[in-house]
């Protein structure tokens, strides 16, 4: 405390050789150190009308979302999902189909949706998971059959037309 006053004492002279006018307040005694008393709280009333005036006032964001939320479920009334379409395509084919090949004929049937390759492959280990589709590896490639589809058995080599010679 004592370096405090100390350091007002310079400061005043300071401000004094300057020609400032001190404003500053009188040093404090040593002995009676008063507390500042403590700050009263606003009341929170203000704060609570300016809460009413708002929530009163009409907003656009709630009827927007109500209109958003009623284009979407029209929307998927409407249109299959990913995974009924892929089940529907695969049952209409006789023979397998690689995701790609699936994705092509998807894109070309519905152009109006994204539909993507990576997404396809998906839904396609999803339906196998689920027992409603069939994988088969043929080298690198990997197809797809519906499990209601009859497996492709290999032909005979009489019905191939290729008989061996005799």
């Amino acid at each position: 405390m004592a370096s405090l006053q100390q350091d007002h004492t310079i400061l005043v002279s300071m401000q004094q050789a300057l020609g400032i006018a001190a404003t500053a307040p009188k040093p404090v005694n040593n002995d009676s150190a008063t507390v500042p008393s403590p700050r009263k709280k606003t009341p929170a009333e203000p704060r609570k009308q300016t809460r009413k005036a708002t929530a009163e006032q009409p907003t656009d964001k709630k009827p927007a979302a109500d209109k958003r939320t009623a284009g979407n479920t029209a929307r998927k009334t409407v249109q299959p999902t990913l995974i009924e379409l892929v089940g529907r395509h695969l049952t209409e084919q006789s023979e397998p189909r690689s995701a790609a090949e699936i994705t092509t004929a998807l894109s070309q049937s519905h152009p109006d949706r994204g539909i993507k390759t990576t997404v396809v492959r998906t839904t396609l280990e999803n339906l196998v998971a689920r027992s409603q589709a069939q994988r088969t590896k043929q080298g690198n490639s990997v197809f797809y059959t519906d499990t209601n589809s009859p497996e492709p058995t290999p032909t005979p080599a009489s019905e191939t037309g290729s008989e061996p010679a005799e």
